[in-house]
């Protein structure tokens, strides 16, 4: 298996804010901001070579990332993994019993498995497919 870093997440308080940081004072170019209705978050994705920083904000309190807030404050959500194959990957991890986060999912141009933060010394990584790039 190929395993290279596709994206980190790292969840902000305030997107805007966020993104005046990493485009004003660090000199990135952030993509299109992205509000999404499930999870109910606003994302935009800065690029670094063939990897990215994907800025998250959400502010439902149900919802699985906030619950990551309180505990740690912003910053590193997730890591991101690209791999060749998502699903031959999960079914790989799962096999050797792994523990899995829901199932495989789709987003934007990326089929996406999380594994649960258990199985990673407490770091929740996400295996990623691109479809296209």
């Amino acid at each position: 298996m190929r395993v290279t870093i596709d994206h980190v997440g790292i969840m902000v308080a305030d997107l805007d804010a966020a993104l005046r940081f990493y485009t004003e004072t660090l000199g990135l170019t952030a993509g299109p901001i992205e509000t999404r209705t499930q999870p109910p978050i606003r994302r935009c994705c800065l690029r670094l070579g063939d990897a990215e920083l994907e800025l998250i904000e959400a502010h439902d309190p149900d919802q699985t990332m906030m619950r990551f807030l309180p505990h740690r404050s912003p910053g590193v959500y997730h890591v991101g993994l690209r791999v060749d194959d998502v699903d031959a990957e999960a079914a790989r991890l799962d096999g050797l019993g792994v523990p899995l986060v829901d199932g495989i999912r789709e987003g934007g141009d990326m089929r996406i498995q999380y594994l649960h933060p258990d199985a990673a010394q407490g770091t929740l990584i996400e295996l990623v497919t691109r479809k296209r790039r």
